[in-house]
């Protein structure tokens, strides 16, 4: 059967699943982006700037102190048409890893619903002709047909920043009573402990969620 043959039901969802697949490739386009330039920019620069900060201090020589660093004023001289963000630096590293659970966690609940939709457009497809391919019409980006040097590169892709958020809530642990002590205002030490545990949870089940409808799919194909 060919394509302009197809029902108006697998029509439909060959667009949804066109719609959604594109919308996912933006979500995460922009996560990755963000995430590899606020943390060698930004992140990375300020942690870095604290520990030189505190070995001065140990070694009782003189030392540039933070405020005077151009890394404490690269959001609060960012001007919007509602005026200044209000925001320090130190406030936005602190809330890295938060954002990055949040965004691995939106792009994950894309990237199983694209999935999902795949296997139903099989399924129809299936019903109606087994000889159409539908693989030939929805690729994504994890597509079990593809070789393995595509699955690595998708699936480090996805990691990565799952990657740079665990770490850097690593190295924010490191340096949490400094960062504490340039922050504005701030909460208690076990505040910040259960939010950064509940960050990893996030990012660490969103990531197995992602393998175990992978490996389903991938075992439905077998």
């Amino acid at each position: 059967m060919s394509l302009s043959e197809l029902s108006p039901y697998l029509q439909r969802l060959l667009d949804l699943y066109d719609e959604k697949r594109k919308r996912f490739q933006w979500s995460f386009s922009l996560l990755l982006v963000g995430a590899i330039a606020f943390f060698f920019f930004i992140f990375f620069p300020y942690l870095t700037l604290l520990g030189n900060l505190e070995d001065c201090l140990a070694q009782q020589i003189a030392c540039k102190p933070v405020e005077t660093s151009i890394l404490t004023q690269r959001f609060t001289e960012v001007t919007t048409s509602w005026g200044n963000i209000p925001i320090s630096t130190a406030e936005a590293v602190m809330i890295f890893p938060v954002l990055v659970a949040a965004g691995i966690t939106a792009v994950s609940a894309q990237l199983v619903g694209l999935m999902r939709l795949r296997q139903a457009i099989q399924k129809q497809v299936v019903s109606l002709d087994p000889s159409v391919d539908v693989t030939l019409i929805a690729p994504i980006l994890l597509d079990p047909k593809r070789g393995i040097l595509d699955l690595l590169a998708g699936g480090m892709a996805l990691l990565f920043p799952g990657i740079l958020g665990l770490f850097g809530t690593n190295l924010i642990y490191v340096r949490l009573s400094d960062l504490r002590s340039n922050l504005p205002y701030a909460q208690s030490a076990q505040f910040y402990h259960n939010l950064y545990m509940l960050s990893t949870l996030l990012i660490l089940v969103s990531l197995l969620r992602v393998g175990l409808q992978f490996f389903q799919h991938y075992r439905n194909r077998a």
